[in-house]
């Protein structure tokens, strides 16, 4: 319930004359819950939104439900693992091979399986920033009142309950079944690949039934509820403390030592976040923008930047200091313990139509992306030179907006150059934190196997992973440099515009 009250105020300049009063609106704790929660929808609807522009973009209708990917997407967003089996209709979209062979039903037909885990940061991000844009409508609007702690606390805890909620409810409908492409049963794409996984009878479909992209099997999949939920809640913890730390124009009640965390931290942390979401949402616009006047491969394009552009700018920053990321890919073989039949087909070096997949004839494949190269130069030192002025930038505007009270160190030490060190020690912190986020959420991997008689035939699994701690080991090394040098270049200007 909303209450109208007045609060005298005095004039400037009246002095001790007739003074006035300005209504001030008392919002009721109900009110406050509701706004928090209406924020987080509008941020699970922005996800949505993107997720479905993307998919369009990439063509995902052409092999399931639009709706159910889209909704399959936002529940990714957060981090919501994917599952996929055996489709339960029945339609595995075999005409031969080894379904006919066994009855094509009844359990004793191939039938596939899988598993992803992959965070589309750009739908997160998107989500992100509507969400703290409609949570701090209000803050940003505090000429007449503040906001007590209390009050904060509701709407975040509305905010809180709506993300968890919705995002529960959104995995609950992110299922279906989709079509495999034809690239994967016919061996089109890949060229060598398709002679490893399919053998010499195109791909997958020697197995399903020889019938080309006319027999595409079906897989049906869902998402863990449970994951989306908790992934969820934290996605709105996240971004809420965040908010509260680097907003500029947002009047938060934190008081105490949230208050000087805020102003001590707030301003280190501001740049790095601004900086890294301007670097994450460039290339997707421009890229939506011409893929949607072009179409063809340029949509396709602008589809895959939109969901996955900021994980490579993740990958791509944190390469920059130093971290190492590994893409590979495992054939998944059968030792034939417990099945007969894979063992059988496994020392036929892949008859009737297994392939690879029984014998095994694919080698791991592993990539260290720091050993790339772009432009003629090695990946490692391009990113290294680009992650150096990022941060240097950063740290720069970092020492010039913070307040010389909070520059002084953690460390017993006052001498001249005590301030630099404060500075150092913040942004290192600062640094460690935010590129460490970003390669725990650039992580993926993925499952792909076909089984018989309950027991895996083959597959293939495939990861792009990061050392999580080397990048934060190293992030405060390199947070450090940047935010000594930076606090040096901000005071050469400073003393510098004084004489």
């Amino acid at each position: 319930m909303a209450v109208t009250t007045s609060r005298p105020r005095t004039r400037p300049g009246s002095g001790p004359g007739p003074r006035t009063t300005v209504p001030v609106r008392l919002i009721g704790p109900w009110q406050n819950a509701l706004e928090g929660a209406a924020a987080a929808l509008c941020g699970v609807a922005a996800m949505a939104a993107v997720s479905g522009l993307a998919l369009v973009l990439l063509g995902a209708g052409s092999f399931g439900s639009l709706w159910s990917l889209t909704m399959t997407s936002t529940a990714m967003a957060v981090g919501g693992s994917v599952s996929a089996g055996p489709d339960a209709s029945g339609n595995t979209g075999s005409t031969g091979g080894l379904a006919s062979l066994f009855g094509g039903g009844g359990g004793l037909s191939p039938s596939m399986s899988g598993a992803a885990g992959v965070v589309p940061l750009g739908v997160t991000l998107t989500g992100a920033v509507v969400l703290w844009v409609a949570f701090s409508r209000r803050l940003r609007q505090g000429r007449q009142r503040r906001f007590t702690a209390g009050e904060l606390a509701v709407r975040a805890a509305g905010a809180g309950a709506a993300a968890l909620v919705t995002l529960m409810i959104v995995a609950g409908l992110a299922h279906g079944s989709a079509d495999l492409p034809a690239s994967a049963m016919t061996g089109g794409a890949g060229g060598g690949s398709a002679q490893g996984f399919g053998g010499g009878s195109g791909g997958l479909a020697g197995l399903f039934g020889g019938g080309g992209a006319a027999a595409r099997p079906a897989m049906a999949y869902h998402v863990s509820a449970m994951s989306a939920g908790f992934g969820g809640l934290l996605w709105a913890a996240v971004v809420l403390g965040t908010g509260c730390l680097v907003s500029r124009r947002a009047r938060l009640p934190l008081g105490g030592a949230l208050d000087g965390l805020r102003s001590g931290w707030g301003r280190g942390l501001s740049p790095v976040v601004r900086t890294v979401l301007a670097l994450a949402a460039v290339p997707p616009v421009a890229l939506v923008f011409v893929g949607a006047m072009a179409g063809g491969r340029a949509a396709t394009a602008a589809g895959a930047a939109l969901l996955l552009a900021p994980n490579a700018v993740a990958v791509f920053l944190t390469l920059g200091v130093g971290s190492s990321w590994t893409a590979a890919v495992h054939p998944v073989r059968s030792e034939g313990g417990g099945n007969p039949l894979a063992a059988l087909m496994g020392g036929m070096g892949g008859t009737a139509g297994t392939g690879g997949m029984g014998g095994g004839r694919q080698p791991d494949r592993t990539e260290h992306l720091r050993s790339l190269s772009a432009g003629g130069r090695p990946l490692w030192l391009v990113a290294l030179a680009v992650t150096g002025l990022i941060l240097l930038a950063c740290a720069y505007r970092a020492a010039r907006t913070t307040h010389p009270g909070h520059k002084r160190p953690l460390l017993p030490y006052r001498g001249p150059l005590s301030g630099h060190l404060g500075m150092a020690e913040r942004f290192a912190v600062v640094t460690a934190v935010v590129l460490g986020v970003a390669a725990w959420s650039a992580g993926a991997s993925g499952h792909f196997g076909v089984s018989m008689f309950g027991s895996e035939m083959g597959g293939m699994r495939a990861e792009l992973s990061g050392s999580v701690l080397w990048t934060v080991v190293l992030g405060l090394f390199v947070g450090g440099a940047a935010g000594f040098a930076g606090s040096l270049l901000a005071a050469a200007r400073r003393d510098r515009a004084l004489r």
